[in-house]
């Protein structure tokens, strides 16, 4: 099957984390694009939710995500959350609790920065972001680009940012157990982010599968930009296997090569899709 623009796109990120995009410009993107469902799902912060919903009111669903880090066996693992309730008082604590850790995290990153040559790299990144954002290594990798150190986001992540480079900061994040329990006290759906991007055995794969599904994980993306056909194929089959619901995205964050709202999210027809499943269930927005 070949690629296209499909008209869902149930994993993105705005400039409330570290998406290049105010919440607006995504949902007037993704209007160009011709989608017809959006969900906004920015790291640990629900803080674009409104602007966007304003944006995409009479043009086209809107779905209130986050998209929410953890651990899982001293993995970091990334849960989405879709449908959620964002006044949710459990929620708000969590993420409140959440934005004190990336925070800590960010500043320490700007030092090493620091120290690799860069100036005022955390308050820099600040400046660039939405108000309040939360600030990412996504950011930083922007940065870096900008400052001339690195030509792409992806190099940035390789010389200064990913683990075991210099200005790579290991973060504790809350279990996956607790992860899953948020999302679903804010009575949202629990989906597992781009399985095939931990670069586990597939053995491995299926053990965070089945732990995932035990403490309440309901579905899981099989679908993304850069995707080869066979890890689409592959995860189909584990949604299947573990009666999970499938979901798309394509994780964006800015326009790259075979980055972009939409592309290449293809779904086998016979799968239990997420929205189709909170369509029967009734709107939680």
């Amino acid at each position: 099957m070949s690629a296209y623009f499909s008209k869902i796109d149930l994993h993105c990120h705005s400039s409330a984390s570290d998406g290049a995009l105010s919440p607006a410009a995504l949902i007037s993107r993704a209007l160009d694009k011709g989608l017809t469902h959006i969900a906004l799902t920015d790291h640990d912060c629900i803080l674009g939710l409104e602007e966007a919903e304003k944006a995409a009111a009479g043009h086209l669903t809107f779905i209130n995500g986050v998209e929410l880090s953890s651990l899982w066996r001293d993995n970091q693992i990334h849960v989405v959350g879709l449908y959620i309730d964002r006044k949710k008082q459990a929620l708000l604590t969590y993420l409140e609790m959440v934005r004190n850790l990336r925070e800590q995290r960010a500043m320490e990153i700007g030092y090493r920065l620091e120290k690799q040559g860069f100036k005022d790299a955390y308050s820099e990144c600040c400046a660039q972001a939405k108000a309040g954002a939360s600030i990412t290594r996504g950011n930083y990798a922007r940065y870096i680009v900008s400052k001339g150190r690195a030509q792409s986001a992806d190099e940035a992540f390789n010389i200064y940012l990913k683990k075991g480079r210099s200005c790579y900061v290991k973060t504790v994040w809350p279990a996956l157990m607790e992860v899953v329990k948020i999302i679903l006290e804010s009575d949202g759906i629990p989906i597992l982010a781009h399985p095939k991007r931990y670069d586990f055995t597939n053995t491995k794969l299926k053990e965070l599968l089945s732990d995932f599904k035990e403490c309440g994980g309901m579905g899981m993306e099989v679908s993304s930009c850069q995707m080869k056909p066979s890890e689409r194929e592959y995860l189909t089959k584990l949604c299947f296997d573990y009666g999970f619901l499938a979901s798309i995205g394509s994780d964006f964050h800015y326009v790259g090569q075979y980055l972009e709202l939409g592309y290449n999210l293809i779904i086998d027809p016979l799968l239990p899709k997420v929205w189709e499943h909170r369509q029967h269930k009734g709107p939680k927005n």
